[in-house]
């Protein structure tokens, strides 16, 4: 049996359609539909996952993943075990599975320890109960910096007694876990500290004590660095990364970005200056010191008698001759008083710092012109800077550094070419290829929606009307010309009335082509 007698016992509407050109078209669209069905397919059967917890410890996610797996239910681990996802219509679902079995057990106690109110708690229980609810509370703000999986914070606060006049202080721990290969910087450490010195009343931050999962005091390095040794490293490279961004914008406005680096150091010398001041008021005076001294002396003096005047040769006096007597009196009061003024010392010391030394170096790229080889291949050739360039750069520079030869400064300025790693090289090359490939795959996509819908409609209008062509018999050549040229204009009519609707199906499939793909399937469904 030949394909011309098969041909013959098919019906003529469905022979006359079974031209090699349609047969082509047919078989192209059906497996173009085919492959698209199947995409679609996995593309909607592929199970959406979502988070069912994060932070986990490793004893809570060893625990959720036996449930899991006793239950047959899918999951994925990320993030060093840590976190755990489900399906995503599962979440809720498993959750509460979970916290039936009391899982995750890992939970820190805060203030919620106070919503189920106690009949006949005591005092000391409801202390105990805010510092176990202050506790939980810090741990879990603790917690929220990114490099810290999990923290215990510990208060001890001092008895208060009426008895006591000077108690102890209030002081605090924080232990933190630290995620695998985190640290925490000095700004997360210093707010680790102030946060919980400013939660408790009388806690000083020096106080606090903060530990990582190490064994490492975390906290020493807020200490009172010595001057001499810490801080010189600190004042240094501020001053270095001051200078070179200071150099860096000035010249790479002239230049560009690309094209300058620039690279200081600094040599200081770093001391503490003291001073000490006695600042007198004289306005205000003070009794220093004071001394009084009284003398009272009392007594009778005799005169003897005698004619007044009467030489000392006189001879003694007659027996019975009487002289007169004279009390006396003597007193005696000293007061002594030392006033001095006010005055007030003061002592200053504060750290200082004497630049020995700056040294500059700035590396700047030079110009770039095409020369064709002998075998007409282009290429780009260094020029370097010029002399004077260089020496107008330089000068833009030591102006910025404050350049004093004095002290011996030195700037260096050198022009060379910068040398591109290969992935700058290739960036270009590679990008191209992506767009290339991306513009692409947009356009394979787009002709398969094209044609799939060139021939949805066409096998649309072919179901909907049939063309009930008589047979001519007995006409010539021009006749059956005219009526080639009636169909064939027919058919350019109907390409001019379609080509906005193909245009149409181009751009939804380019923007959405998700959609384009699930309006298939439906088609599909419906011609099943």
């Amino acid at each position: 049996m030949d394909f011309e007698s098969i041909k013959n016992k098919i019906p003529e509407n469905i022979r006359d359609f079974l031209t090699a050109r349609n047969i082509a078209i047919f078989l192209t669209g059906l497996l173009l539909i085919s492959l698209l069905s199947i995409v679609a397919i996995k593309s909607f059967s592929k199970e959406e996952y979502a988070v069912l917890y994060t932070h986990l410890s490793p004893d809570d996610a060893g625990s959720i993943l036996a449930v899991l797996q006793e239950e047959n239910i899918p999951y994925k681990v990320e993030g060093d075990g840590s976190i755990i996802l489900v399906p995503k219509d599962k979440v809720y679902e498993i959750r509460l599975k979970l916290a039936a079995k009391g899982l995750p057990s890992s939970k820190t106690v805060g203030f919620e320890i106070f919503e189920e109110p106690k009949m006949g708690i005591t005092h000391f229980q409801e202390n105990i109960n805010y510092l176990r609810a202050l506790e939980g509370e810090l741990a879990r703000t603790i917690k929220e910096i990114d490099a810290i999986q999990s923290a215990r914070v510990n208060i001890a606060l001092p008895k208060e007694s009426i008895f006591v006049r000077e108690t102890d202080e209030p002081k605090a721990s924080v232990v933190v876990k630290l995620w695998p290969g985190r640290e925490l910087t000095k700004e997360q450490i210093k707010a680790i500290v102030f946060l919980v010195s400013h939660a408790v009343p009388g806690l000083k931050p020096e106080n606090v004590t903060v530990v990582d999962n190490k064994g490492r005091v975390l906290s020493d390095v807020l200490e009172e660095e010595n001057l001499a040794t810490g801080k010189t490293i600190d004042i240094k490279r501020k001053l270095e990364k001051q200078i070179e961004k200071n150099v860096y914008a000035i010249l790479s406005r002239a230049l560009g970005p690309d094209k300058v680096a620039v690279k200081a150091s600094v040599d200081i010398e770093v001391g503490n200056f003291r001073q000490r001041e006695e600042i007198y008021d004289p306005d205000r005076t003070a009794v220093v010191s004071e001394r009084k001294i009284q003398e009272t002396e009392q007594g009778v003096k005799t005169t003897p008698a005698g004619a007044p005047g009467t030489a000392t040769n006189v001879p003694p006096v007659v027996q019975g001759a009487t002289g007169g007597t004279e009390r006396t009196q003597r007193s005696k009061k000293d007061i002594t008083k030392n006033y001095d003024v006010t005055k007030t010392f003061v002592d200053t010391q504060k750290p200082i710092f004497r630049i020995k030394r700056v040294t500059v170096g700035v590396l700047l790229d030079g110009k770039y012109i095409k020369e064709t080889t002998p075998d007409g291949k282009t290429v780009e050739k260094f020029v370097p800077l010029s002399k004077e360039e260089i020496q107008q750069y330089k000068a833009l520079v030591e102006s910025v550094v404050g350049f004093n030869p004095e002290r011996g400064d030195k700037i260096t300025v050198v022009s060379v070419p910068f040398s591109k790693t290969k992935a700058d090289e290739f960036y270009p090359y590679i990008e191209e290829k992506q767009k290339i490939t991306f513009l692409i795959a947009v356009g394979i996509i787009a002709f398969i929606l094209a044609l799939a819908g060139l021939l949805f409609f066409l096998l649309k209008r072919k179901k909907a009307e049939k063309l009930d062509i008589p047979e001519i018999t007995g006409v010539s050549p021009e006749a059956a010309a005219n009526i080639y040229g009636m169909y064939e204009k027919e058919i350019e009519e109907l390409k001019i009335e379609r080509e906005p609707i193909y245009k149409k199906i181009l751009e939804v499939s380019e923007e959405s082509p998700e959609l384009i793909a699930k309006l298939l399937s439906k088609w599909l469904k419906e011609e099943k």
